[in-house]
């Protein structure tokens, strides 16, 4: 099959980001790369089906591509609006579409105003403290996160994102006190496991002064009973790759588990990745594609079937109810056309009059409802 490639440039804020789209044909995927000069800054890809023809595929790719162009340029126009309603929420959705591009720059922007504006949003502390990390400033996120601590206690997503920023500023014991905090909160939280395994192999690989830590036996002995307890709380770390850096740690190469091991957390996929959810939001708010019954439709397709996947997710659920009163919305609106076309046919049709006025008079609250909801 041939190989099929697309490109843009896309002005972003004077920024010259290049996109380019192509085909991997052995594994059957679509993937789109954006570049910042010749620095690659992240990618998205999809699967295609083997039965598909050159022609049909050019089309998917060709669709691919265009629609990643317009939402990494609908993310500058958006930024531009959300600026102007000082909206927490908003901003910080707006954060973490940039983060999911590696815009570094704009990704802070978006998550410091949200502080400013919010200083108690525990949430924001986390994605802020991330982006730092990505851009190499460790001392920044471990001060942000240390914030993020202060004003909110009990969130144990902050803790393991400072246990994170502590392990990479080599502050071994501080990282697992973190770590281990993040786990008396959620006890069921797997992440924490595997990083306090990480943490400890560090202290093994690079001979680290012990007086804070047991004797190297029994450092290898929580290694594996913290590897064991991620593995038994999430399928994310139920793969051969893991099953490999274990043996390789029982084995006794401690170094080379480590190397998997790393890898596997750069590459740890979302429990629930909802980044179709701060798309939606923000087309919603802030832009007319998210206004149609077809995106409505395709964002609640989306929450149920990751209800029926993880059922006793609560923001799903709360999400979905969300979605459904947008759906109300949409069609009563669709409701005031028809009314309104009756009276427009027949303007003395005074039942279609008589349910216009009730219909626009009532549908009031229904707005005021989202809107309050969807601050």
């Amino acid at each position: 099959m041939a190989r099929i490639n697309y490109s843009d440039n896309i002005d972003a804020r004077g920024r010259k980001l290049y996109l380019q789209t192509n085909n991997l044909e052995e594994e059957r995927k679509i993937v789109s790369t954006l570049f910042d000069g010749g620095r690659v800054l992240a990618k998205e890809e999809s699967f295609y089906e083997s039965e598909l023809s050159v022609e049909e595929l050019g089309k998917r790719a060709e669709k691919y591509h265009s629609e990643r162009v317009a939402d990494i340029g609908r993310l500058y126009a958006i930024s531009a609006r959300v600026k102007t309603v000082r909206h927490p929420l908003s901003l910080n959705k707006l954060g973490r579409q940039f983060l999911k591009w590696n815009l570094l720059d704009e990704a802070i922007s978006e998550f410091e105003l949200a502080i400013q504006y919010d200083s108690r949003y525990g949430e924001v502390y986390t994605n802020l403290g991330e982006a730092y990390l990505r851009r190499g400033g460790v001392e920044e996120a471990v001060e942000i996160l240390e914030k993020g601590i202060h004003v909110v206690l009990s969130y144990a997503d902050v803790w393991q994102k400072l246990g994170t920023a502590y392990l990479r500023n080599n502050q071994h014991q501080k990282a697992i006190t973190a770590f281990r905090r993040a786990l008396e909160i959620n006890p069921s939280y797997d992440e924490p496991h595997f990083s306090i395994a990480l943490c400890l192999i560090d202290v093994l690989v690079n001979g680290i002064q012990k007086k804070d830590f047991p004797d190297d036996t029994r450092i290898r002995k929580q290694v594996q009973e913290h590897l064991s307890r991620a593995v038994a709380l999430s399928s994310r770390f139920r793969t051969s790759e893991f099953e490999e850096a274990m043996r390789e740690f029982r084995r006794g190469r401690i170094s080379e588990a480590q190397e998997l091991l790393q890898r596997i957390g750069r590459e740890l996929p979302k429990v629930v990745d909802l980044d179709f959810d701060d798309a939606f939001y923000l087309n919603y708010l802030y832009g007319e594609r998210g206004r149609s019954g077809k995106a409505v439709q395709e964002y609640v397709d989306r929450l149920e079937a990751l209800i029926k996947e993880y059922p006793k997710f609560p923001d799903l659920h709360n999400k979905l109810g969300i979605g459904y009163l947008v759906q109300c919305r949409h069609l009563f609106n669709r409701a005031l056309h028809q009314f309104q076309s009756a009276c427009e046919i027949n303007p003395e049709y005074e039942r279609a009059k008589r349910n216009l006025k009730l219909a626009k008079n009532d549908g009031k609250g229904l707005i005021l409802l989202l809107r309050a909801m969807l601050k």
